[in-house]
């Protein structure tokens, strides 16, 4: 499916690339598009999940946005700060109940460009802590 996900995404076929989406397991999915996005660096890795979202606004579509700018196309000028939009829509459809979600944006504050500050950091730290008291991502934040 790589191949011709791939080469629908590229030649802007969303529609088509939409079908897929949708008799396809999210995971499946999910794995195709990032493994597509580290392969080419196509920013229209990006652009279809844009497509998907205006159809049906998700979390795991915002949390694979978020995946697709921060890493694969992290190297892109405005990415990081792209992607913290849909870090923080997925944070806001799961009504900050999802610890990996919340994890994201926690994720921004160590990178270069600092998208959430320190003091952001501390306050999403407590809440990650509220819901698992063991997470050592939100305890490395705060101690």
């Amino acid at each position: 499916m790589s191949n011709n996900l791939e080469t629908l995404i590229v030649s802007g076929r969303f529609k088509e690339v939409k079908d897929i989406y949708q008799t396809t397991d999210f995971e499946t999915f999910k794995n195709d598009l990032l493994t597509l996005a580290y392969d080419n660096e196509n920013l229209s890795n990006y652009s279809v999940l844009v497509y998907l979202l205006l159809d049906t606004e998700d979390d795991k579509l915002h949390d694979l946005a978020f995946q697709v700018l921060s890493q694969p196309l992290g190297h892109i000028e405005g990415a990081y700060t792209s992607s913290l939009y849909h870090a923080q829509r997925a944070v806001d459809l799961t009504d900050a109940a999802d610890v990996k979600r919340l994890e994201n944006l926690l994720f921004l504050n160590i990178v270069p460009e600092k998208i959430v500050s320190d003091e952001q950091a501390k306050s999403i730290a407590e809440k990650i802590l509220v819901l698992d008291p063991t997470n050592e991502v939100a305890k490395d934040t705060l101690y």
